[in-house]
């Protein structure tokens, strides 16, 4: 992860806003590549008392002290209204928490760490704290449907930087919230023109933006995902995620095979069809090469336009 400026906090305390088109041909264009692919996290109650005991072991008295504190704010906040769970999840991280890079705490270039991990070191980087927020809110019971971390490309000064931030979806075609470790406010996504989304995911699945790929491999970053969630669950963190919407559940037997006999046929179709546009096309250059031998050949030969140069981003 790239390091960060000790005065990003400050860097970031104004916001321009942002032409709502952009976040919102995000919202609307991205596409699930995949769902169900990661592993599901047990719907078996978080285990507290064994989390604030590790700590103690792994990490001492003190962090046993956040731990608990924590705790608290899951236990004391599950009937708050969403709004409130997401600025005390945010403060809460923001507050107990110092930024640091993995080198510095893991000694590793990428760590994904727990939110038993982040609490015990007391130091993490931003997918560390993006994290973090994500389960404690499933663990405060916000719908799964309503949250996704999100990897974007944050600007700083006059260059780019990799970041993770979490967002907060009140219904689908909503302009998302953002919770940011640089800042303790919560702002829409459209006054957040800092940010540029590159993909988002889930316990659900992972989205990619229509209009920007990819800096990162997707496919690594979900194993690190995966690693991060089979460590939760060894530590006895287990978010319920039962409110799932019915209509992304897996598909049966039955729906499976109905699904591949359509896509079979349509692919079976798609292939006739483009074998008759390349026989159509293959005529008409023939006939296009006949016209153009029975003309001069003196013509100056012309070029191909010189190639342009891609802007680095």
């Amino acid at each position: 992860m790239t390091a960060f400026q000790g005065q990003a906090r400050s860097t970031l305390a104004h916001f321009r806003c942002h032409p709502p088109s952009f976040w919102t041909v995000w919202i609307a264009r991205f596409a699930v590549i995949f769902l169900f692919s990661l592993p599901t996290v047990s719907v078996a109650r978080t285990d507290f008392d064994r989390i604030e005991q590790l700590a103690v072991a792994e990490y001492g008295q003190t962090a046993a002290t956040t731990v608990k504190a924590w705790r608290d704010l899951i236990e004391k906040n599950k009937t708050q209204p969403n709004q409130t769970k997401l600025e005390r999840v945010n403060h809460f991280f923001n507050d107990h928490i110092s930024y640091a890079e993995d080198e510095a705490v893991w000694g590793v270039e990428d760590y994904w760490a727990t939110p038993l991990e982040l609490l015990g070191k007391g130091r993490g980087d931003c997918e560390d704290y993006a994290i973090a927020k994500y389960i404690s809110l499933l663990l405060m019971d916000v719908p799964v449907q309503k949250l996704r971390l999100v990897y974007v490309r944050a600007r700083m000064g006059s260059g780019t930087i990799a970041h993770m931030v979490l967002s907060y979806f009140e219904d689908p075609t909503s302009d998302p919230l953002i919770l940011d470790n640089l800042t303790d406010s919560i702002f829409p996504a459209k006054r957040r023109s800092d940010l540029f989304p590159i993909f988002s995911f889930s316990h659900e699945g992972l989205w990619v933006g229509g209009e920007r790929g990819p800096s990162g491999n997707p496919s690594a970053r979900l194993s690190r995902w995966r690693d991060v969630l089979r460590r939760m669950r060894s530590e006895g963190i287990s978010p319920s995620l039962t409110q799932i919407s019915p209509r992304l559940q897996p598909f049966s037997g039955k729906q499976k095979s109905r699904l591949a006999s359509r896509n079979k046929a349509k692919s079976q179709s798609s292939a006739q069809v483009t074998v008759k546009q390349k026989a159509s096309s293959n005529t008409k250059i023939i006939a296009s090469n006949k016209m153009k031998s029975t003309k001069t050949k003196a013509k100056t030969a012309k070029y191909p336009p010189p190639s342009r140069k891609i802007a680095k981003r």
